[in-house]
């Protein structure tokens, strides 16, 4: 089968899929960038030269960038398939996040859900997203969470100790200030100054980064970001992964963190308590003395909590998982 890959954001989660449709299919992809008219207008091209060939359309995010290809699809009576998560689903105005607010974006989005033939969340959490924010229907909904590939090179989970890192990744901007409760983790930092607070992530020098360094002690450590592998690697040494945001459709950070034996702190928000289940600690969004409290018991865990939570991400999210069900999606959908 032949397949024009759709996205507008080259992150870990996207070259995976398409990595895995790649094993079993001949997949062309189209990043479409609208940074400016000329790239708008060469994506223009790319769409419909791309649909016109394929005979699958299977975009990332139901967002403006999937809306031609899916227009010319349908036209050509070619099947689409959508991968839901996060930012198209979202409705939150209390932190002015989300396509699915009143206004264009919600308009596109949910012409892009309707046109497609199957709507793929990344969790449950992000099934009810879909179906109440953005009128997706039910029927057309199969859920196929992220999957973590198993480290080739993984360091035993042993009792050796480990560092006194907390860690939590995100790119650093004023909407993941709040979104991923950036400024919540710095401040509690002074709680811990035993501890190093690690932010990776990319960032700007503007003011977002500016007013993270403002209320951030000095044992808040904000070197920017890691490459995958690096990144990874440097997860086997961290004693707790903190995730405090207010909104995740998913995670993978947190997944990949809990599979390299990092004992899981994170908030009652999205689909956080999902992807922890009961190998970590869930607590109350933006209750900062019973965050504090969770990872002091983090901290002070023992083996058998760092291979609980490596063990619920290996039997619970294996990559191997995810790509069986994407590919027989592909199979009974190109039917």
């Amino acid at each position: 089968m032949k397949i024009l890959f759709v996205h507008n954001h080259p992150a870990t989660f996207t070259r995976i899929d398409q990595e895995i449709l790649s094993s079993q299919h001949v997949v062309r992809e189209l990043y479409v960038r609208h940074a400016d008219l000329w790239q708008l207008f060469l994506a223009t091209l790319a769409a419909i030269r791309g649909v016109f060939w394929c005979d699958l359309v299977f975009a990332w995010f139901g967002a403006f960038h999937a809306l031609l290809p899916f227009l010319v699809a349908k036209w050509l009576n070619k099947p689409c398939i959508v991968v839901s998560s996060g930012y198209d689903v979202a409705n939150e105005p209390e932190i002015n996040y989300g396509n699915m607010r009143p206004g264009p974006r919600r308009w596109i989005g949910r012409w892009v859900f309707r046109l497609a033939d199957q709507v793929l969340p990344v969790s449950q959490f992000a099934s009810c997203e879909a179906t109440a924010n953005a009128g997706v229907n039910p029927q057309k909904v199969r859920v196929i969470p992220h999957g973590v590939a198993l480290a080739e090179k993984a360091i035993p989970i042993d009792s050796a100790p480990r560092q006194r890192f907390i860690l939590t990744v995100g790119g650093i901007n004023e909407i993941t200030l709040e979104r991923k409760g950036l400024l919540h983790f710095a401040r509690l930092a002074a709680l811990f100054p035993d501890c190093i607070f690690w932010i990776i992530g990319s960032y700007k020098e503007d003011e977002a980064i500016r007013r993270l360094r403002e209320i951030a002690p000095p044992n808040v450590l904000i070197p920017g970001p890691m490459n995958y592998d690096d990144l990874r690697r440097f997860m086997q040494t961290v004693s707790v992964y903190v995730q405090l945001s207010y909104y995740e459709s998913f995670c993978m950070s947190l997944a990949e963190a809990m599979l390299a034996g990092c004992v899981p702190v994170v908030v009652n928000r999205g689909a956080l308590p999902e992807v922890v289940g009961d190998a970590g600690y869930v607590v109350p969004y933006g209750d900062l003395p019973q965050i504090a409290e969770a990872i002091r018991s983090a901290l002070s865990a023992d083996v058998q909590a760092r291979q609980r939570a490596s063990q619920r991400i290996a039997t619970v999210f294996p990559l191997e998982e995810r790509a069986r069900l994407l590919l027989r999606t592909l199979e009974e959908i190109g039917k």
